[in-house]
Parts: structure tokens; C-alpha cells; sequence
């Protein structure tokens, strides 16, 4: 009897303790119902990248790298470094001119990375001297045929000439303007505003990309941009010393073609300098010196010659 007492009290405790092994907790257990999903709380989207801001430019004097060169900007204008002259012409899908590229210039106000803004690089060239009155090549019939070749060439389109070549011998300079897509082609820039100003040492470059539309703006400014560049002293186109100066290879039509011209045998006169400069480059200067020299020797060997006639009537004496 005791130990079905036993046995009957250890199975009532047994069940006590596994009991709330199957309980759902204290509390209501509420309607038998399946848990709700659990879902990932929403996320915040990331903020769209702000596009970058617009470089502000400068005004004031502004030195070109070692050239001497310099820009006077107005306020109306602002310069930018030479990278966004280098990424204006690949947005326009343009060549950049030749030789150092300085910077870029653009009206006060224009956003330089937007498609239809136009805007003028700044260069410059150490080609040497131009002389100015070859300038008459530009008047050759056949000129713009060799422009385009000269463009096919160097992987440039031509489509002609929007403004003829001209050449003002004051200055001096020369400024033409040519299609260099169909209308509206190249992301909106077909059309390039070229201005060459010549120094002693090389030729300063402003070459203005933008529209055919934009080639009044690009024409009516034309003046302002040459008149912001300055040659130091003893560098202008005027300053040439025949004596001393290197001669370029490139002729006036040279400038726009971007070929240089083949030498010619004999002298080369250089109009308004009165030096007689010759293809020779600097050597024009000593041609008195070496004239001096070859009538000393013509009457050194005179004497000579004379002196030997008269030894030999003496030995026949």
C-alpha cells in the first residue's frame, strides 16, 4: 500500500514539472492564431550625388605659366585653369590648339561645363618669328583646298571656311572661322572661332568653340579677347632683331593650315624691319663682317700674287 502511495505521489509530481514545459507562458494565450510575418523595417534611401559645383573663375591680371604672357580680365569675363580648357574641347569633341594650353575664357555668368555655353582657350606656341608679308598666301585661289587637306591630315573636319582668313599687319594677327561639323553636329559645337596674335618668339593663340548661331558673340568679342593679352616688353612681334632672332618655319597661311612651310634657297625680306633678314635665320647681321673679310683676303691674295710675278722677273733678271 505504501508503495502505491509512492509511486502515485511521484507521478503527480512528475506531471507538476513537465506542466509548464508545454504552457505558452503566463498570461492570455489568446486565440489560437499563427504569429504575424516579420518584415524588414523600411530603409531611408540614400541621397542622390550632388552634381559638382561650377568652377568660379578669376579676373584680374593673370600671368601665363613662363611665356611673359598675360591676361587682363575684366569683370566681365572670368579665366579658368587649363584642365577645363582641356575637358571644354573634349565635351565640344574638339583638338586642342597646339603648343601650351594656359586656360579658358568665358563671359561672367556662363556655366563653362553647360552643352550651349562657348568659351575661348588660351595658348601659345613658341614657333619662332612669323614673318608678315607672307601673308599673301592667304589670297591663294586654291587655299581653302589646302586647309581641308591639311585637316584630313591631322583628323580634324572641315567643312570650310564660316569667316574667311584675314590678316592685320598692325597688330599683327590673323582670325578666320571654319565649320568643323554639320549643323548641330559634335554636341552642338560646328563652329571655331580661331584668332592667332603674333609675338618674336611664337604666336599666341584664342581659339573660341562653340555654334554657328554663336559666331556673332564670338565675333563681337574677338576685339576684348585680344585686348586682354599683353606681350612683355622686348617680346612683341615689333621687338624682332634680325641679327639674333630664329625665323619659324611657318609662314601667315601656316597659322591656319597648322603646316609649316618649306624653306626656300636665297633671301627672305622681312617687310618693316629694314634689316634685309634672310633665310638663314639670325647670320644676315654679319654679312657686312663677312663681306669685309673676303675683300681683305681678295686684296691679300693680289699682294701675293703680285709679289711672286715680281720674284720671278727677278730670278729671270
Amino acid at each position: 500500500m505504501r508503495k502505491n502511495l509512492m509511486r502515485a505521489a511521484l507521478a503527480a509530481l512528475a506531471l507538476v514539472m513537465v506542466a509548464p514545459a508545454y504552457a505558452d507562458g503566463p498570461g492570455n494565450p489568446g486565440p489560437n492564431e499563427a504569429a504575424p510575418p516579420v518584415r524588414p523595417a523600411p530603409t531611408t534611401p540614400a541621397p542622390a550625388a550632388q552634381p559638382a559645383a561650377a568652377p568660379q573663375g578669376q579676373t584680374g591680371v593673370v600671368p601665363l605659366g613662363n611665356s611673359g604672357l598675360s591676361l587682363n580680365v575684366p569683370a566681365t569675363y572670368r579665366f579658368y585653369s587649363a584642365a577645363e580648357a582641356r575637358a571644354f574641347a573634349q565635351r565640344a569633341n574638339q583638338q586642342a590648339p597646339s603648343g601650351e594650353i594656359f586656360g579658358l575664357l568665358a563671359r561672367n555668368g556662363e556655366d563653362i561645363r553647360a552643352p550651349g555655353t562657348w568659351a575661348t582657350i588660351v595658348s601659345y606656341d613658341a614657333i619662332g618669328y612669323v614673318q608678315p608679308q607672307t601673308a599673301s598666301g592667304l589670297t591663294d585661289a586654291n587655299f581653302e583646298t589646302q586647309v581641308r587637306d591639311a585637316r584630313q591630315t591631322q583628323n580634324r573636319r572641315f567643312e570650310g571656311f564660316a569667316t574667311t582668313p584675314s590678316f592685320n599687319a598692325e597688330a599683327p594677327y590673323v582670325v578666320w572661322a571654319e565649320r568643323v561639323a554639320a549643323p548641330g553636329g559634335a554636341g552642338g559645337k560646328d563652329l571655331r572661332y580661331e584668332q592667332k596674335i603674333m609675338g618674336r618668339e611664337g604666336v599666341a593663340g584664342m581659339t573660341s568653340i562653340g555654334s554657328a548661331d554663336q559666331q556673332p558673340a564670338m565675333a563681337a568679342a574677338a576685339a576684348t579677347l585680344r585686348g586682354m593679352l599683353s606681350f612683355p616688353e622686348g617680346k612683341r612681334h615689333a621687338d624682332f632683331q634680325a641679327a639674333s632672332d630664329t625665323v619659324s618655319d611657318y609662314s601667315v597661311p601656316g597659322l591656319v593650315t597648322g603646316v609649316p612651310t618649306p624653306r626656300q634657297s636665297g633671301l627672305v625680306n622681312v617687310a618693316d624691319t629694314g634689316t634685309g633678314q634672310t633665310a638663314f635665320g639670325g647670320l644676315s647681321g654679319y654679312f657686312p663682317w663677312i663681306a669685309l673679310g673676303v675683300v681683305i683676303l681678295a686684296g691679300g691674295g693680289y699682294l701675293l700674287m703680285r709679289r711672286r710675278d715680281d720674284d720671278e722677273e727677278y730670278d729671270e733678271a
